[in-house]
């Protein structure tokens, strides 16, 4: 076994809880003057607020939910009255279940404690699971509610004599308030049959003496305020008549329109009292459109009829404009008491991509005034670099400190929409064991000016021309690299060329990710580059030490269009993007690589498999490190531990910056790892029984443990005279994970059950 490996084994309880592998660190970060609150928090792109209290003090914290990459974050409330300050608290990271497209945190059955209303699309189903929330030794955790009254495990309806799914599209976000004010929470969704209408599904559990604990719906009116979303129209269709909706109202300037149907865009749902009458006002926010719509309730809280709108929200002050999918969330930000509200886009891969627009409430709660006071709300205490973050470390003024450079796909602004790609330079302003990052340059060697005609720019650093200094290539959308020369000579500040375009005129597919490396060891730096499809590209230089050369086809011998035969994607994902890394620790040389679903995949290098074999997979979820889509890498010891820290990029346009268990010379614990426990597993795949045989019977007492795929424990027991027998007849077909204690020895290995 390889020494990483066993470390994996002798250090992680068991394989599937990897993340403890990664310890999260928090360096100093300042962006024109100021110290960022969350700087490593990852980015926004298209994130959904809830207000919840994480650590059970009482005190109302932020949660965001970011469809660009199905992140959840935690922050903290540092603020005081009329204060935004939160602080990203990632701690509470781990009580989240894993979820997909839309998550609202909702106190439903009044504890307290927040509870979790999320997209049942993993479950199989267009609809809602639920997770009730707790607090345990002072942190917010969830339990899985379980509704077995149906074949799928969601939230259901009655449907003629027996049940259906309450329908919830997953690109949509819906309404989970209490709209009749009965004490329970509703729901409000668009309608399953024709996507121009809102359902309102009504809580029944008041109604039936059940109390708000308890979740049980009915479909109550699939036309919900008795209004249309026409197709192709920024406004609403609004009734006539409080008792018929808009497709029967044939009066009006819009008479003899089709309103029957058709396709608009994917909605956004909020619902407020916005005159303090008692019923809920409605905004909506659609996939075509840049605006927020408001619709007044002219109606009650058990009859809704919208009776006027305002297509232009708010229009008394500066109406929200946020191309691609606006959303809209009412809460208390700035600690004053009164809800604000937030807008921002819903769209997971779409511009603009760090726009988060508070609007203060200057009224009351009953009666708001929404005033726009900030458009990067939350966002700006981040690094966020638009859409994209691709991190490389390069010491740029010879001072012995690493400072980072980051690329990123691209930045939308309102007053570019076609967006910017460049690179960031952050300077390293600390010490060898304390770093601290500050922006000194948002546009480095100029490459906003190549925005006009690509994006998504990838930095790698290496001595290309074997005059002591890093020179830099950069990769981009087309699949093409730019190359600048570090003129400065060794041990001086960089200077450079300008960069040259369609260097060598070598081209990967798109989304070039390059590295520079020796991989064949001929004294030469090569070059290794990822792309879009998951490949990676090996191209050895044919140069000379001070002139490299590469073939320019990387399809055509030398080359090696899928070294190591590594195709960095999922089984169900279509596309890759690569983003290869060497980590050289002598004897032995790993490929660690991004891919798209946003996790690291590790290889080890067979140097004698260069010609495009396969290389050993170590793991294809190393780490169980995800900080969201198009994960890149980059590694360096940066607090002069010995151990490599990981700078993670991601769609959002951020960074995470964690400790790996990575030294500078190899795996951690290599030796300690030698020693561990040799154990044994039979037969493998298991039937009904498993044999345990761990060869060191002289260790003296040794326990087993018995976790499922996620960590769960299911049995444990004792050995004797070093074996035990399971007994595996219960467990259905799945992989499982036995852990052997010997004092301060342990060993971990899985197995699968048949």
């Amino acid at each position: 076994m390889k020494y990483l490996l066993a470390y994996l084994f002798l250090i992680s309880p068991l394989l599937p809880l990897r993340a403890q592998l990664f310890q999260r660190l928090d360096f100093p970060v300042t962006v024109q003057g100021e110290q960022l609150r969350s700087a490593w928090a990852g980015g926004l792109n298209a994130p959904q607020w809830s207000a919840v209290d994480l650590d059970d003090d009482g005190k109302l914290d932020l949660y965001a939910f970011d469809r660009a990459g199905n992140m959840h974050l935690t922050f903290l409330n540092a603020g005081g009255e009329g204060e935004i300050n939160y602080e990203y608290a990632p701690q509470f990271l781990g009580a989240f279940p894993v979820t997909s497209y839309f998550v609202l945190l909702r106190d439903y059955n009044h504890d307290g404690a927040m509870d979790l209303f999320a997209s049942s699309k993993d479950e199989g189903v267009q609809g809602m699971k639920v997770f009730r929330g707790r607090f345990e030794n002072g942190q917010l955790v969830f339990d899985k509610v379980e509704f077995n009254n149906w074949l799928f495990d969601v939230l259901t309806i009655p449907a003629g004599n027996g049940l259906t799914n309450l329908y919830v599209a997953e690109p949509d976000y819906p309404v989970v308030e209490d709209l009749d004010g009965d004490g329970d929470l509703d729901i409000l969704s668009m309608n399953s049959v024709s996507a121009n209408l809102v359902s309102f599904f009504k809580n029944m559990a008041v109604e039936n003496g059940l109390g708000p604990d308890t979740l049980v719906f009915k479909a109550s009116d699939y036309c919900w305020g008795k209004f249309l979303i026409p197709s192709f129209t920024d406004s609403l269709l609004l009734s006539c008549y409080p008792d018929s909706c808009a497709v029967t109202c044939f009066a009006g300037p819009l008479e003899g329109e089709d309103r029957g149907g058709g396709l608009h865009g994917s909605s956004t749902l909020a619902v407020f009292d916005s005159d303090g009458d008692g019923d809920m006002d409605f905004l909506y926010g659609d996939l075509l459109f840049p605006k927020i719509i408001f619709a007044q309730n002219g109606g009650n809280a058990n009859k809704a009829w919208m009776t006027a709108q305002d297509p232009f929200f708010p229009s008394y002050n500066d109406p929200v404009n946020l191309p691609n999918f606006p959303a809209s969330f009412l809460l208390d930000l700035d600690n004053d008491g009164r809800k604000d509200y937030i807008a921002n886009p819903n769209k997971a891969k779409a511009a603009p991509d760090r726009d988060v627009w508070f609007y203060k409430n200057e009224g009351l709660d009953e009666n708001p005034i929404f005033k726009l006071l900030d458009q990067k709300a939350i966002v700006k205490d981040m690094i966020d670099l638009g859409s994209g973050a691709q991190p490389a470390f390069f010491d740029y003024d010879a001072d012995g400190l690493l400072d980072m450079v980051v690329g990123n796909f691209s930045e939308w602004t309102q007053q570019n929409p076609d967006g910017e790609s460049f690179l960031a330079l952050f300077r390293n302003i600390g010490s060898a064991s304390d770093p601290a990052f500050e922006l000194v340059n948002s546009d480095w060697l100029g490459f906003k000016q190549f925005s006009d005609v690509t994006s998504a720019f990838a930095p790698a650093f290496g001595d290309l021309d074997g005059d002591g200094d890093e020179d830099l290539l950069v990769g981009d959308r087309r699949g093409l690299l730019f190359y600048s020369e570090n003129i400065a000579g060794p041990g001086n500040p960089s200077s450079w060329t300008f960069p040259q375009e369609l260097w060598q005129g070598i081209a990967v597919g798109s989304y070039a990710t390059p590295f520079i490396y020796d991989l064949n060891r001929d004294g030469l730096p090569d070059l290794l580059i990822g792309e879009r499809s998951g490949n990676i590209n090996f191209l050895p230089n044919i140069g000379t030490p001070n002139n490299p050369v590469f073939h320019a086809n990387v399809d055509e011998a030398p080359n090696v269009p899928e070294l190591g035969g590594i195709v960095a994607k999922g089984l169900t994902n279509l596309v890759g993007y690569s983003s290869p890394v060497v980590l050289d620790f002598g004897d032995t040389v790993y490929i660690a690589t991004g891919n798209e679903s946003g996790f690291i995949e590790l290889y080890l290098v067979d140097f004698e498999k260069l010609n495009g074999d396969s290389f050993e997979v170590v793991d294809k979820q190393f780490g169980n490190l995800r900080e969201g889509y198009n994960s890149h890498f980059a590694f360096a010891d940066l607090n002069a531990d010995s151990l490599l820290d990981a700078v993670v990029g991601n769609y959002r346009g951020g960074l995470g910056v964690f400790s790996s268990p990575f030294t500078i010379s190899g795996a951690v614990a290599a030796k300690e790892a030698r020693q561990s426990l040799d154990l044994r597993l039979f037969p493998v795949p298991a039937g009904d029984q498993l044999h345990i045989q761990v060869a060191q019977a002289a260790f003296g007492d040794m326990q087993y443990q018995l976790f499922d795929a996620v960590g769960r424990p299911l049995a444990q027991g004792n050995l004797t005279n070093g074996q035990a027998i399971v007994d595996t007849a219960l467990l259905p077909a799945g992989i499982y994970f036995i852990k052997i204690q010997a004092g301060q020895r342990s060993a971990v290995k899985g197995f699968a059950k048949k």
